[in-house]
């Protein structure tokens, strides 16, 4: 697979209707480039919602891009990556499992919170805005 992976953080800021955010997908759809979102990107949107109106919206975004389901690789990649760096750096299950996403499927993942990733060998993290 070739493309990006939003984080929960971009999906949030396109969510509150950033316009960097908005601008940051158009141009990269422009650009024909495929955007992807983890299964746990999405659960952690949704679980930031108030009620269900906002629930509904947030399925609409989601439905907007690719959405990647765990596999049993991505799961032993992010058991790994819990190992080697949960005490060291306090790397979450969540940011272990988009991270796993990422590698596994050899996609750039875009986060504003790359210091969550920075410590991770072989993952591409960008900002996108």
């Amino acid at each position: 697979m070739a493309g990006k992976l939003l984080d929960t953080t971009v999906l949030i800021d396109l969510s509150r209707g950033k316009s960097d955010a908005a601008d940051f997908v158009d141009n990269e759809r422009r650009l024909g480039t495929d955007l992807f979102v983890s299964v746990v990107s999405a659960m952690e949107l949704l679980v930031g919602c108030r009620d269900k109106a906002e629930v509904r919206k947030a399925e609409k975004q989601i439905a907007d891009f690719k959405l990647i389901q765990l596999t049993a690789a991505m799961s032993q990649q992010a058991y790994t990556l819990i190992l080697t760096y949960t005490k060291s750096h306090g790397l979450m299950i969540p940011d272990a499992l988009i991270a796993a996403t990422a590698l596994i499927e050899s996609l750039e993942l875009m986060s504003d919170n790359d210091r969550h990733f920075k410590m991770i060998p072989n993952l591409i993290v960008a900002r996108p805005f």
